[in-house]
């Protein structure tokens, strides 16, 4: 399961073009770059993973406050695993957002040769 939970690592040239753009995430001055497409279920499932990442940290909070080991548990696993999802589609989404980057890049180097 672990190999097919992560995102792809990217590769030398994408790493470095990533550091040529900097931490602030501005795009390098080669070309112009459009922001990811959101799509419905891109949406709605990180919806569905914040809503559940606060329920669970409600129910931790709760099971807290009123002496309850099995509310806490659950709530504290809960919003774990949500936060892991929503590191996931973060990294999805970043990892799509270069691939998109990359891809655009391609043509204008095809016209230089």
């Amino acid at each position: 399961m672990g190999a097919y939970s992560t995102s792809p690592p990217r590769s030398d040239a994408s790493a470095a073009e990533a550091q040529a753009e900097g931490q602030a995430g501005i795009p390098a001055a080669s070309g112009e770059s459009t922001p990811p497409r959101r799509t419905l279920s891109s949406i709605l499932s990180k919806v569905a993973a914040w809503f559940f990442f606060v329920g669970g940290i409600v129910a931790a909070v709760l099971g807290i406050a009123g002496l309850h080991v099995e509310v806490t548990v659950v709530g504290l696993i809960l919003a774990c695993t949500a936060g892991l999802v929503l590191l996931k589609l973060r990294t999805d989404t970043e990892a799509a957002a270069v691939d998109a980057e990359t891809a655009a890049d391609e043509p204008e180097q095809a016209d230089q040769d």
